[in-house]
C-alpha cells in the first residue's frame, strides 16, 4: 500500500474519532439539561433558597409549581390550582434599585403568574385563559402557579406554604440550560461534521490505494572501469505511474590522470620583430 494512501486513511480515522467524541459531548449536554431542569426544592411546604446574584443586578427570582392541571371547575375565571395554594414569604434579600417599580412594590413577595403577557397587555396572573398555560413540566404532572423574589440581591429567601410545592431557582436554571445547549450544539453539529469529513477523507485514501503505485527503488553501482550504472526494479518502473527503460545507464565521462595534466604554455616568438622594423623603414 502506498504510504500516502495509508496516511490519508489514518487522518480520516482521526477526524472520524473526533466526530464520535463530539456526539459523546452532545449526549452529556442532553443529560445535563435533564439535570438542570430538576427542582431546587421538591415537594416541600417550607424552604430556604440562597440567592447568589452573581452579576449584582438582581435576580429573576424563583418559580413555584404544584402537581395538578389547569382546570377551572368552579368557572370563576381562575385556575383551581392557584386557588388551593397559599404561599407566604417570610424572608427576602434586598431588592435591586435597577428593577422597575413593580419589583420594588412586590418587595420579593409571592405573586401569581402562569404565562407573563399571555394577553399582550403584560398581564401576570392565574386567569383561566387558554393562552395562560405553562406546559413546561406538564409531562411530570406539574403546573406553574406563581413566582417570588423578583429583583432580589444576594441573600436568603425563605417561604412557607399550606401545601406541598416545588421550586426552581430561575437564574441558575437558565444559566445551566444555556451551557447544556451549547454542549449539544457543539457536540452534535461539530460531531456530525467531523464524521462526514472523516468518511470522505477515508474514501479518498481508499481511492489512492488503487490509483497510486509505490516508487520503484533505483540501485546505482560503480563498475570496475570507473563507470556508473543505474538499475531499476523489475518492470523497469521509475516514479509513480511513469515507466521508463533504464536497465543500465552508463557514462564514459571517467576522469583519468592523463586528462588532468596541463600542457605547457608557449609564448609567441620575438625573432621576427627586427624584420618588421626593417620593412617599416
Amino acid at each position: 500500500m502506498d504510504k500516502r494512501a495509508t496516511i490519508t486513511i489514518f487522518v480520516g480515522l482521526g477526524i472520524f474519532a473526533v466526530g464520535i467524541i463530539g456526539f459523546v459531548i452532545g449526549g452529556f449536554g442532553i443529560a445535563g439539561i435533564e439535570e438542570s431542569m430538576e427542582f431546587t426544592l421538591e415537594e416541600v411546604n417550607n424552604g430556604t433558597i440562597s440567592i447568589e446574584d452573581r452579576d449584582g443586578y438582581g435576580e429573576l427570582g424563583v418559580t413555584f409549581w404544584v402537581q395538578g392541571e389547569y382546570l377551572d371547575d368552579d368557572k370563576n375565571g381562575i385556575w383551581d390550582a392557584c386557588e388551593t395554594v397559599t404561599i407566604t414569604v417570610t424572608e427576602t434579600p434586598e431588592i435591586s434599585e435597577r428593577w422597575d417599580d413593580n419589583a420594588q412594590t412586590l418587595a420579593g413577595g409571592f405573586y401569581s403568574e402562569v404565562v407573563f403577557d399571555y394577553d399582550g397587555r403584560e398581564s401576570s396572573d392565574c386567569s383561566s385563559d387558554p393562552f395562560n398555560k405553562n406546559l413546561d413540566r406538564a409531562e411530570k404532572g406539574y403546573v406553574k402557579i406563581g413566582r417570588a423574589c423578583l429583583g432580589c440581591l444576594a441573600g436568603d429567601f425563605r417561604f412557607e406554604s399550606n401545601t406541598n410545592v416545588s421550586v426552581t431557582y430561575d437564574d441558575i436554571l437558565i444559566a445551566e440550560v444555556g451551557e447544556d445547549v451549547g454542549l449539544i450544539a457543539m457536540g452534535f453539529l461539530g460531531g456530525s461534521g467531523a464524521l462526514c469529513c472523516g468518511i470522505i477523507v477515508m474514501l479518498i485514501g481508499v481511492i489512492l490505494i488503487f490509483t497510486l503505485k509505490d516508487d520503484a527503488p533505483v540501485e546505482m553501482s560503480v563498475n570496475a572501469d570507473g563507470t556508473f550504472s543505474m538499475e531499476s526494479t523489475p518492470d523497469n518502473t521509475v516514479g509513480v505511474g511513469v515507466s521508463q527503460s533504464v536497465s543500465q545507464i552508463t557514462t564514459s565521462s571517467v576522469i583519468t590522470e592523463e586528462m588532468t595534466k596541463a600542457e605547457p604554455y608557449q609564448f609567441p616568438s620575438t625573432e621576427s620583430a627586427p624584420e618588421i622594423e626593417e620593412k617599416a623603414d
